[in-house]
């Protein structure tokens, strides 16, 4: 954990051997590199097989949203100012502009090729780190006094629901995992003391579970699918890519490892893509350098 927070939330390369590793519950594919090359290649997510691929590219100062269907050119999401990539939901890609200082959510409908805000969430606050299922949009929003807060906008309504506020200092940042179903995900983090774990939400009852945190470590990086299965990061406190692993917390049962990460390298965000039945889940994530300080996007399928 640390500086990479920052460059995430827009607030201010070596390949992996292909590995399957068998569980008595699961059989995890990868990782297999998605994206990489000059400049930075984060904030990945797709639909299912991989139809249309969404990220954001930093590259010589400009910081740009993509979105590519499969075997055709790049999409430029935002039309002017930064743009940071939330996920995609049917035929609508979610993502953060930012234009001086403000900083608002938009959805790009791939059938029509139009963009709009989505209703109910864009204000004159710090909006960002934009999912999206259906018509259920998840965001962060920061302000001024430290704030933070993690939102559900039900864009059918409109109507917005506050999952969790913090104001004020110590200072604890909530950043927006994932939404699927009647499922979401986000991380709690406090800078000072570098602790940080991943809330479980259920939408139709409102009940939010924090996942227990082992003694010297923090977890964060969540994403959910549509069973309330999380995916997260697990790592030592305090140092960039000490000992990371991508963990998945089933819904109703146990908590396991699925992939380690090399020493010397971490994880910002995930999105989790439900493939269909029998098919699997496919947990896209960027894969940090912690001395180089560049992305590259990655893919594990989980059977």
């Amino acid at each position: 954990m640390g500086r990479r927070f920052k460059a995430l939330i827009g607030v201010g390369a070596v390949t992996l051997a292909l590995v399957s590793a068998s569980l008595a519950w699961a059989v995890v594919a990868g990782p297999t590199k998605v994206l990489g090359g000059r400049g930075s290649q984060m904030l990945p997510a797709a639909t299912p097989g991989g139809s249309f691929l969404s990220w954001t590219l930093i590259r010589s100062g400009q910081v740009d949203a993509f979105l590519r269907p499969a075997g055709q050119p790049k999409i430029q999401l935002n039309r002017r100012g930064l743009g940071w990539n939330g996920n995609i939901s049917g035929t609508e890609a979610i993502y953060q502009q930012v234009v001086h200082d403000q900083s608002n959510i938009y959805i790009y409908d791939t059938g029509t090729q139009t963009r709009h805000a989505p209703p109910g969430v864009n204000t004159t606050g710090w909006e960002f780190y934009p999912r999206i299922d259906g018509t259920n949009v998840l965001f962060g929003r920061s302000g001024r006094h430290h704030s933070w807060r993690v939102l559900l906008a039900d864009t059918s309504g409109p109507s917005t629901t506050l999952l969790e506020k913090h104001t004020g200092r110590p200072v604890r940042q909530l950043l927006p995992g994932g939404v699927a179903g009647d499922w979401a995900t986000w991380s709690r983090y406090s800078p000072r003391t570098h602790h940080g774990t991943v809330v479980r939400y259920q939408i139709s009852t409102q009940q939010a579970d924090a996942l227990a945190v082992p003694r010297g470590k923090v977890q964060y990086a969540p994403t959910v699918d549509h069973v309330g299965d999380v995916f997260y990061v697990r790592s030592n406190v305090g140092l960039c890519g000490s000992r990371v692993a991508i963990r998945e917390a089933i819904n109703g049962g146990s908590d396991v490892p699925l992939v380690r990460i090399p020493r010397g390298y971490d994880i910002g965000v995930m999105n989790a893509v439900d493939e269909g039945p029998g098919d699997g889940v496919t947990v896209y994530f960027d894969r940090y350098n912690c001395n180089s300080g560049f992305y590259d996007s990655y893919k594990i399928v989980v059977n």
